[in-house]
C-alpha cells in the first residue's frame, strides 16, 4: 500500500516500471496470441470453405459447359452426316428415305442391323440399304415399325458386282469383319489389280447398278489353284454410321418375291 501511495503521489517508482515494460510486454504479447490465433483461423477456414463453395459450383458449371458442348459436337457431326445423305440421295433416280439405326446383332460374326423403318413406311424384304459412301446391305425382315438389314460383311451376304475397270463380273461376300471383304469367281489369270473399284453390277434385279461396294486391296495368286484370293475394303461405313438410305428399287419383281431376298439370295 505505501508503495502504491508512494507511486501516486510522487511518481517514484515510474523509472522502475518503465524498465519492468520490457519484462512484462513478451508476456502481454504471449497474452493475446490465443485470441489471434483464433481470430486467424476463423478468417482461414472461412476463406478456404469459401473456395470450397465457389471451386464445386466452378466444376458444376464446367460440366454443365463441357456436357453442352458434347451435345452441340454430336449435332455437328449429326448434320454432317445427312448432309452426306442428302448428297448421296442426289445421284439416284430411284426414291430414298433416311432410316435411323436402332439395334445390332450381337452374335459372333453376324453383321444385322435393325433400323426404325417398317412396313408401315412402306420398307419391304430386298430392299437396299446404301449410306453415304456406298450399298451397306438388304432388308431380310419387315416388322410394321422396324426392319433388319443383312450387312454386305454378314457370312450370308453375296452381291453381284463388276470392276469397273476391266468390266470383270465376280462377287463380293461377307466373312464377319466390317473392314473386309472377299470377291470370288475370279480367275487366278482375270484381269484385277489393287485399287480397282468394284460397283454393284445390277444382275439379278435385287440392287441398282453402279453402286460402290468396294475396292481391292489385296490379291494372292497360288500358282495351281484357279482363282484368285481377292480381299478388299467396303466402301460404306460398316460398323460407323447412324444413319441410312433406304431406296425403292424401281423392279417391281423384287416386290413380288420377298423370299428371294434371304441371305445369298443375291448370287447370280
Amino acid at each position: 500500500m505505501a508503495l502504491m501511495t508512494a507511486d501516486q503521489r510522487y511518481s517514484a517508482l515510474h523509472q522502475a516500471r518503465y524498465y519492468l515494460e520490457y519484462a512484462v510486454a513478451p508476456v502481454r504479447a504471449l497474452v493475446v496470441q490465443p485470441e489471434r490465433l483464433v481470430a486467424w483461423m476463423s478468417v482461414q477456414l472461412e476463406s478456404h470453405q469459401r473456395l470450397l463453395t465457389e471451386n464445386q459450383a466452378l466444376r458444376r458449371q464446367n460440366l454443365l459447359l463441357a456436357a453442352g458442348q458434347q451435345k452441340y459436337a454430336a449435332i455437328l457431326a449429326e448434320n454432317a452426316r445427312l448432309r452426306q445423305l442428302l448428297n448421296a440421295s442426289k445421284h439416284t433416280q430411284s426414291r430414298v428415305k433416311v432410316a435411323r439405326l436402332l439395334s445390332i446383332d450381337l452374335a459372333p460374326y453376324t453383321q444385322r442391323v435393325v433400323i426404325n423403318q417398317g412396313k408401315q413406311d412402306g420398307a419391304y424384304v430386298g430392299q437396299p440399304v446404301i449410306d453415304a459412301n456406298g450399298l451397306l446391305g438388304q432388308i431380310i425382315q419387315v416388322g410394321p415399325f422396324s426392319s433388319e438389314v443383312l450387312l454386305i460383311s454378314d457370312p450370308g451376304s453375296a452381291v453381284p458386282v463388276i470392276d469397273l475397270r476391266s468390266g470383270l463380273r465376280l462377287l463380293a461376300v461377307g466373312i464377319g469383319q466390317t473392314d473386309e471383304l472377299k470377291l470370288r469367281s475370279a480367275a487366278n489369270t482375270a484381269d484385277i489389280r489393287v485399287g480397282d473399284r468394284i460397283v454393284t453390277s445390277g444382275l439379278g434385279g435385287r440392287f441398282p447398278a453402279d453402286y460402290p461396294v468396294c475396292t481391292v486391296s489385296a490379291i494372292v495368286r497360288t500358282p495351281g489353284d484357279p482363282f484368285s484370293q481377292i480381299a478388299c475394303t467396303p466402301a460404306a461405313a460398316l460398323g460407323r454410321y447412324r444413319e441410312v438410305l433406304l431406296i425403292w428399287n424401281t423392279n417391281a419383281s423384287d416386290r413380288a418375291a420377298p423370299a428371294a431376298a434371304q441371305p445369298n439370295a443375291s448370287k447370280p
